[in-house]
């Protein structure tokens, strides 16, 4: 059950630990056009994408370059730093077309905070291809390297980090 479908998520992970041109490909080949990806969460970058060109410009592509949104801008990960092979920690396939994922990744906020998230990704996969990805991650890390918010606690202004 689910071996056709881990299969085709396992080779799409594979696939993107190249380079950047690599890894584009590797989105044209192993989704589908009109998959949909979903962050959980309220952060100005979540919300759900429809279709392969909005998850690669709207989505993905906007965590690097940076830019204007409705709302606070992305300040974005450093290209400097360099785009880091996800490390998989396991692929475990569940009933029907659905597949998990549990990676972490490794980044740096233009603003020099760490980038190194943890997600959990449902996968479900049609016809052999990617038709969508619900990913669950660290909300209040993508808010504090990718959008330098400061997380401060309940009625108080300074960060607990920084006290």
């Amino acid at each position: 059950m689910g071996t056709k479908e881990k299969k085709v998520v396992q080779d799409w992970l594979a696939a993107t630990r190249g380079d950047s041109e690599e890894v584009g490909g590797a989105f044209t080949r192993y989704f589908h056009p009109d998959a949909t990806w979903t962050l959980i969460g309220s952060t100005p970058i979540s919300g759900t994408y429809h279709g392969l060109e909005s998850i690669q410009n709207d989505f993905l592509g906007a965590n690097f370059r940076g830019e204007e949104r409705e709302g606070p801008s992305v300040q974005g990960l450093s290209q400097e730093y360099g785009i880091k092979p996800l490390e998989v920690e396991d692929v475990l396939s569940l009933e029907d077309d659905r597949v998990v994922v549990f990676c972490r990744s490794d980044g740096m906020g233009r603003n020099g905070v760490a980038y190194k998230n943890q997600y959990c990704w449902i996968v479900t996969v049609r016809d052999g291809k990617i038709a969508s990805m619900l990913e669950f991650c660290d909300t209040a890390l993508i808010e504090r390297a990718q959008f330098d918010k400061k997380i401060v606690p309940a009625g108080t202004t300074v960060p607990a980090y920084e006290r």
